[in-house]
């Protein structure tokens, strides 16, 4: 059976934090608990060696909710050496899922216990998955697959688009204009006390509720700056034709902004000028002193624009810092990590955004998405999307030299690097920046590796050498474990296996 397979059999079968008190809660301005000898994945070989590594894979609910799914934890075992699984099992996203958008409810796949969810403004309604009936997903799936030396580690990444269900508006951004957040690059709001709650007590019940092996958490977000200029990768037209969506100006953030000497009134009016040049950019109407230096002139006539994006990105950071505090406090063995969003690998000024060094005193593991094969046309869109902007001054050929330039990389030219992809050069080089930013602590590097990631048109599929090189350059780079990315079923089975191939002649 292929994994196509798996989403029509299982999506036919599913036809059929106190706001005061968090136990744990890491507080602004706290030392959060560093990763122990205890709590962090052991020190295993040497780089180049995957003897002792840590190999897991994301898979859709589908997959493991259907009536095959343990045939899917040994087709996992066997063909790509697994030794841990990471289920979307909060998602209301079809790929995440693997259920087609007009059959998707989503929502939590496992039995939310109301009891961690005091004050998130949310039943259970609002929580509770309905696609596979009464099933809890995640209790049939652990012991199948502990029975087989998988461990599960549940893996939450956050999600962009609103949920149309009663209840969960209010847990979303607000941009500059007063617009509520629906989609990319909006999301929910990390300084809202009820997403805060829902979040902080989703992982205490997985935690307290389930044998779970270690828990991942991401965000595919960025600071409000970089969101206004549209500098991602993918979207093309779509990113360059909208009224910018900037956030967050919820009252929670212009409050908690206010106690830091942040004045959200002068962030808006910096934001306000700043859609002027947005606008005008994307008319291709050339300011008089050219794109960049406009774009800089404004940076230091607003200061604000700088400071309200790095109030986003540390909000962000200390919610991971209370998560990670969260589960310490109730499992403190268990592994826990972040997920990179691969817009790091394309945008430097997003890259500024994620310093390892600034997380690893509350992270065991992370995950940047160093996918390899579909970072070209990944990065052709970046370049089309920043070429539009600040680099307008430049030929699209010249932004993108200039990209590689900044971000260490020696890739393919602007007009082949679709077709071509990065190389397994990329992803070792990747993994060794992570590495070296992580020097002096326990923390691993777990790099999400690329099978079948869904290309840009005009990109070439994965093949098992490719797979099979990507895997050894992980290693070669320091990565102490790998993540099969981005999710089982997309993956062509020789692909995987070419994984697998690759993780036994390492010592796996």
């Amino acid at each position: 059976m292929n994994r196509r397979d798996f989403i029509r059999v299982s999506a036919a079968s599913g036809a059929s934090l106190s706001a005061a008190k968090l136990l744990g809660q890491v507080t602004p301005g706290a030392t959060p608990a560093s990763p122990s000898a205890a709590s962090s994945p052991a020190p295993t070989a040497p780089a180049g060696s995957a003897t002792g590594a840590t190999v897991s894979i994301p898979v859709a609910v589908s997959a493991v909710a259907g009536p095959d799914y343990e045939t899917a934890l040994d087709d996992m075992r066997a063909r790509g050496r697994v030794n841990a699984v990471l289920p979307f099992i909060y998602t209301h996203e079809t790929a995440r899922a693997g259920i087609p958008t007009a059959q998707l409810r989503g929502g939590n796949f496992a039995i939310p216990h109301m009891e961690y969810y005091k004050d998130a403004g949310l039943t259970y309604e609002d929580m509770r998955a309905t696609d596979y009936g009464d099933l809890d997903v995640l209790g049939r799936l652990i012991p199948a697959a502990q029975k087989r030396g998988i461990k599960v580690f549940p893996w939450i990444l956050e999600e962009n688009t609103r949920p149309r269900i009663a209840n969960w508006e209010k847990l979303y951004e607000v941009d500059w204009t007063g617009r509520r957040a629906t989609a990319h690059p909006g999301g929910p709001c990390t300084n809202n006390p009820y997403y805060r709650n829902f979040t902080l007590g989703l992982v205490e019940d997985y935690c307290r509720s389930y044998d779970i092996g270690g828990l991942m958490w991401g965000s595919e977000r960025q600071g409000a700056l970089f969101n206004a200029l549209g500098l991602q990768h993918g979207n093309g037209e779509a990113s360059r034709n909208r009224t910018p969506l900037v956030t967050c100006f919820c009252e929670y953030c212009v409050k908690k902004a206010k106690d830091q000497g942040i004045d959200a009134e002068r962030a808006r009016t910096g934001f306000s000028e700043l859609s002027k040049y947005v606008d005008a950019t994307v008319a291709r109407q050339r300011p008089t002193d050219g794109y960049f230096v406009t774009f800089f002139r404004l940076l230091l006539k607003h200061p604000e624009l700088l400071a309200w994006d790095n109030f986003w990105v540390q909000s962000r950071n200390q919610l991971m810092a209370d998560i990670y505090a969260k589960i310490k406090s109730i499992k403190p063995a268990i592994p826990v990590g972040w997920h990179q969003w691969q817009n790091a690998s394309f945008s430097p000024f997003h890259r500024a955004e994620i310093d390892f060094a600034d997380i690893k005193a509350y992270s065991d593991f992370v995950r940047p998405a160093v996918y390899n094969n579909s970072a070209g046309g990944r990065m052709k869109t970046f370049t089309d999307n920043i070429q539009h902007n600040i680099f307008g001054d430049l030929p699209a050929s010249q932004a993108n030299d200039v990209l590689y330039h900044l971000l260490n990389y020696q890739e393919a030219p602007y007009d082949q690097v679709t077709a071509a992809g990065f190389s397994a050069d990329y992803v070792a080089r990747e993994v060794r920046r992570a590495v070296d930013d992580l020097a002096g602590s326990a923390t691993q590097v777990w790099p999400g590796i690329d099978i079948d990631v869904p290309l840009e048109r005009g990109g070439t599929p994965c093949t098992p050498a490719g797979v099979k090189a990507a895997v050894k350059a992980a290693f070669a780079g320091g990565a102490r474990g790998v993540i099969l990315s981005r999710n089982y079923i997309e993956m062509n089975p020789d692909n995987l296996s070419a994984a697998g191939e690759a993780l036994k002649e390492l010592g796996a």
